[in-house]
């Protein structure tokens, strides 16, 4: 049966990073315990990837939050403990295995500014050294694929079902106990790496450029 699973709503007044308080601490408790992640990102880098800076313009940007808010700095705060916690996983005895597919529009458009994309770019070729980290980047040349659809995230733990995280104009949310739609986005994405181009090269190469 299908589901959409929604966090216990008694902590939702806390600092949060994605638009709905609810699924923010469910994706939190995904984050956690999956043993493997596929992400899908067509417009931004993913949430787990980003940089301060790059997380500051693209929050800024989507909530329509000005740039000296307290909102803004909590929400980046917020991001960027996420972040943080994730990369301490990947360097972790047991780190999770993780898929990441980005449409090359992303990692072309200069989001905060040379120094911001700069530093961004560079992350994601560190994090891609990881030998559980598989990145690809959709080139333009491909054509129209699955992951222009929308945003989305599959987590798996390492038992019971996977969930899938959507992240929408107006709304966010997940969709757990369907093993079909876990199924799909997985596959999608597992596609769309095989078929991309090894990210680290181009990364580099766009980094030096700017």
């Amino acid at each position: 049966m299908r589901s959409v699973v929604m966090a216990d709503t008694a902590d939702a007044t806390r600092p949060h990073d994605v638009r709905d308080p609810a699924a923010f601490l469910q994706l939190m408790q995904l984050e956690r315990e999956a043993v493997r992640i596929f992400l899908n990102q067509p417009l931004f880098v993913p949430g787990l990837l980003q940089v301060p800076g790059y997380a500051k313009e693209m929050i800024g940007r989507v909530a329509g939050l000005e740039p000296d808010s307290v909102e803004l700095a909590e929400r980046v705060e917020v991001r960027a403990g996420r972040v943080e916690a994730f990369h301490q996983r990947l360097q972790g005895p047991n780190p999770p295995e993780i898929w990441v597919a980005i449409d090359e529009g992303v990692v072309r458009r200069t989001v905060g500014g040379p120094d911001v994309m700069r530093e961004q770019l560079a992350y994601l070729a560190a994090v891609a050294k990881f030998d559980t980290v598989h990145l690809a980047v959709i080139p333009f040349g491909y054509g129209a694929h699955a992951g222009l659809g929308g945003s989305f995230e599959v987590h798996e733990p390492a038992s019971g079902d996977a969930a899938v995280f959507f992240e929408g104009a107006h709304a966010d949310y997940i969709v757990g106990a369907d093993p079909e739609v876990a199924r799909r986005h997985r596959a999608a994405v597992q596609h769309m790496v095989a078929s991309g181009v090894d990210a680290r090269p181009l990364l580099e190469q766009l980094a030096g450029a700017l």
